[in-house]
């Protein structure tokens, strides 16, 4: 497997990304950049990466194309067409992205979120994408949120099978569906689901540990790896069995020194 880092890189150039991505122990990234920047530039850090056999893993799309407000949610089909172009220009793994929020904030939390009529939406948006665009060399896939589509692994499983569409694939992150204290208190369990219903089609991976605070109401936090209770090697080794260049990418974390603890820790589940 490629251990990688999906960070926010605002301010590096092309070299530095690269040298600072395998000076931290990675092998494997998102791409720091997106659809508007010049090509030359995009050229460039596809060059560093690959002079340092850095894996460029997924291309975040990181909107919703059904927000309230239509004018933001054209917003968002646009970025989403053209982020996938993107991916597929630099020859990434997938392009990723959250199926999207119904409302002002696009990864937000709303009762229209679990709508039948949007998971419907979602379904023809993601078939209009790959017919539209018809990427060769990468995938679209949503990582999976606790309160919007896919919220399950089976809701996930039967939206491949609803899109049906070869290049809509998978993005684990089964994290994201620890959503209350079973899920919390059957991770390993939810685990080998996750890689035993969408292992096939799974072309990234996003890593994080969680941990659930003692009291009265539920109160589930993500971690710095390694400070929590979530069975990392389980999900390392499911990862490496699909593909021993399988990117598992850590994320949300607030600082590159903080990837760099996390990274450190990760070294005991190694």
């Amino acid at each position: 497997m490629r251990i990688g880092i999906n960070a926010v890189w605002d301010g590096f150039e092309p070299e530095q990304w690269a040298d600072t991505v395998i000076k931290m122990g990675f092998t494997a990234s998102s791409f720091p950049v997106d659809y508007k920047e010049p090509v030359s530039r995009i050229d460039a850090f596809v060059k560093a990466a690959k002079d340092r056999d850095i894996l460029i893993a997924e291309v975040g799309a990181w909107c919703s194309p059904f927000l309230k407000n239509e004018k933001a949610a054209q917003a968002g089909r646009e970025r989403c067409f053209e982020q996938l172009r993107l991916a597929d220009y630099v020859k990434a793994n997938c392009c990723v992205n959250v199926s999207g929020a119904v409302g002002d904030i696009w990864f937000g939390c709303y009762a229209e979120n679990y709508a039948e009529e949007l998971y419907k939406r979602n379904v023809e948006f993601i078939q209009e994408l790959c017919d539209k665009v018809k990427p060769q060399h990468t995938y679209y896939t949503l990582e999976p949120m606790q309160w919007m589509y896919p919220d399950t692994p089976e809701c996930y499983a039967k939206m491949l099978k609803d899109v049906n569409r070869e290049r809509f694939a998978v993005h684990q992150d089964p994290l994201n569906f620890v959503k209350d204290p079973y899920t919390y208190s059957h991770q390993e369990e939810l685990f080998h689901k996750c890689f035993d219903l969408l292992g096939p089609y799974t072309k990234a991976c996003h890593l994080k540990d969680c941990y659930m605070a003692p009291g009265q109401s539920v109160d589930i936090r993500e971690v710095v790896l390694g400070e929590g209770v979530s069975p990392i090697r389980v999900y390392l080794d499911e990862g490496e069995k699909l593909d021993p260049d399988m990117p598992i990418m850590l994320e949300h974390l607030p600082d590159l020194s903080t990837y760099a603890k996390a990274r450190a820790n990760l070294e005991r589940f190694l």
